[in-house]
């Protein structure tokens, strides 16, 4: 099992992972502004194993994050994420991630 690195320099891209491997998406936030990354649509048969979010050492209140997201590949398709401040529902999307994973047998 290895993992498959995925950043913001990533959206639109087709990637291949092994079966087995985990997709490990990191992608900058500010959740002091209530816009948080969430997960939109899985490809089929993948999960979540892991979510946080990484306070930057260097940003004080307010600052800068990353959301690091964790998923066991499953059988390929559509990953698609969303910054949103979630209760504002589909008018406080500002942002949508958007891969596409093929898995190798």
């Amino acid at each position: 099992m290895s993992e498959v690195r995925l950043g913001p320099e990533d959206a639109g891209r087709t990637v291949t992972a092994a079966a087995g491997d985990r997709l490990v998406l990191a992608l900058p936030e500010t959740p002091g502004t209530g816009y948080t990354w969430q997960v939109e649509e899985l490809p089929a048969g993948a999960r979540v194993v892991d979510e946080r979010c990484e306070q930057s050492s260097s940003s004080g209140i307010g600052g800068q994050a990353r959301r690091i997201i964790v998923l066991e590949a499953g059988d390929g398709g559509a990953l698609r994420l969303r910054r949103a401040r979630p209760w504002l529902g589909e008018e406080g999307v500002n942002e949508r991630y958007e891969v596409t994973t093929v898995v190798a047998r």
